[in-house]
């Protein structure tokens, strides 16, 4: 597991905890999160980002609880589903207007 994937599934245990006001505590040991099905999804959003260099990791967690204002903790799965992509484009919308 690269440094990059440890830094993105920290990020979403930061921010979906912290957005809920639930206390965190950020993962440390990942000798045998390879074989978790979360290290799937883990994979997927690497890409992603790695694909798009535009997108702020902490935002594109945070932006589903901000847009449908929902105290619900979503999985690591919905972030790697185009919903989560385009909650993520109107969140930055909403902060495009907002700074106007």
């Amino acid at each position: 597991m690269t440094d990059f994937e440890k830094r993105i599934y920290n990020s979403y245990l930061a921010v979906t905890r912290s957005m809920n006001d639930k206390p965190f505590r950020l993962r440390k040991d990942f000798k045998k999160f390879e074989e978790k099905p979360e290290y799937i999804y883990v994979k997927k959003l690497a890409n992603l980002f790695n694909r798009h260099h535009n997108i702020n990791i902490d935002d594109f967690f945070r932006a589903p609880f901000t847009v449908y204002q929902d105290p619900e903790i979503y999985s690591i799965k919905f972030y790697t589903t185009q919903k989560a992509i385009k909650v993520y484009k109107i969140y930055q919308n909403k902060l495009k207007t907002n700074l106007k």
